[in-house]
């Protein structure tokens, strides 16, 4: 674990007040541990047992689940997290209704159409945001991962801008943003993250 990177971003993070969201995929216990005795209490995990592992080892830690899901393990996902930033189906919407103790919900944008990655188009998120709403989950705010080879300023910046317009739409709407990873986080900052999901630049 790359101490001195990490200090750097919580430095970065905390002028924006932005929360970091590390990324623990694949780390052992060990190196979580350090990380928690860092003083960073959110983890973002990307498969179902290791989290399930990983909360029980290092219990009272606020674990979120950032990958696609699959519905047959969201029930069980749903136990072991406070948050999910990778909601984008109306089937998931249904399930989380009947098993939600107040999750984290962020919906996924797929903001710059990238055929090769999950989530809803722009034109589809209003639709989404009012079907939540009519089974009293009021999604927390937005997540994205936009396209390798996409310009992060105008997909940030796009982001926050249809935030503030759902924002403006529904009154419940918290307005979170989590976006940004170690490659484009500091971009991300200057467009609203309120989230950023760092991995390898912690764990080199």
């Amino acid at each position: 674990m790359e101490l001195n990177n990490l200090k750097t971003i919580i430095k970065n993070l905390e002028a924006y007040e932005c929360k970091l969201l590390a990324v623990v995929k694949n780390q052992n216990i060990e190196n979580i541990k350090k990380l928690v005795d860092f003083g960073v209490n959110d983890l973002g995990e990307n498969r179902l047992d290791e989290l399930i592992e990983h909360s029980q080892n290092i219990p009272n830690q606020n674990f979120h689940f950032i990958a696609p899901i699959q519905s047959r393990k969201l029930p069980e996902i749903l136990k072991h997290s406070v948050g999910i930033h990778s909601v984008f189906r109306k089937k998931e919407l249904d399930i989380i209704s009947k098993n939600y103790n107040h999750q984290e919900l962020f919906v996924q944008v797929n903001v710059d159409g990238d055929k090769n990655k999950s989530g809803l188009n722009v034109e589809q998120l209003f639709e989404f945001i009012e079907y939540a709403k009519g089974l009293n989950i009021m999604p927390k705010g937005l997540m994205c991962i936009p396209n390798i080879a996409s310009d992060r300023q105008v997909v940030f910046s796009k982001m926050q801008y249809i935030n503030e317009q759902l924002k403006n739409e529904f009154q419940d709407y918290q307005g979170e943003l989590s976006m940004g990873m170690s490659d484009d986080y500091e971009i991300a900052l200057d467009y609203g993250a309120t989230i950023v999901r760092i991995g390898s630049k912690i764990f080199l």
